[in-house]
């Protein structure tokens, strides 16, 4: 099963994401959650300490090419498998949640 959670800002989405991935993996499920977010706080809402959140390496781009079947050259796909993102850049999460962020606005004009 795979689940988007998407909206208008300060509806909840973080807090039920989170709720949702714990929940899943506590039944068994395996789960990747992906913080999108330019103000990633998934960590936090799945229970990971706010110290270890500072220090998470967020998903490098370079896992990206142009699809060569994409005659504009816009469309991106993964250069590795999935699986291969989520075992080197996948933080563990509790509950057995496997954690990506796929960027972080670092200082002012990084994003």
């Amino acid at each position: 099963m795979r689940s988007a959670i998407a909206g208008k800002g300060g509806t909840g989405k973080t807090t039920i994401a989170g709720t949702l991935a714990r929940l899943m993996a506590r039944r068994g499920r395996e789960v990747w959650a992906i913080d999108a977010d330019s103000n990633p706080n998934l960590a936090v809402t799945l229970g990971v300490a706010r110290e270890t959140h500072a220090s998470l390496t967020p998903v490098p781009r370079s896992i990206l090419q142009i699809d060569p079947n994409d005659p504009e050259g816009k469309r991106k796909i993964l250069n590795v498998p999935a699986a291969d993102v989520v075992e080197r850049f996948g933080h563990q999460a509790p509950d057995n949640v496997r954690l990506l962020l796929m960027g972080r606005v670092d200082h002012a004009g990084a994003g």
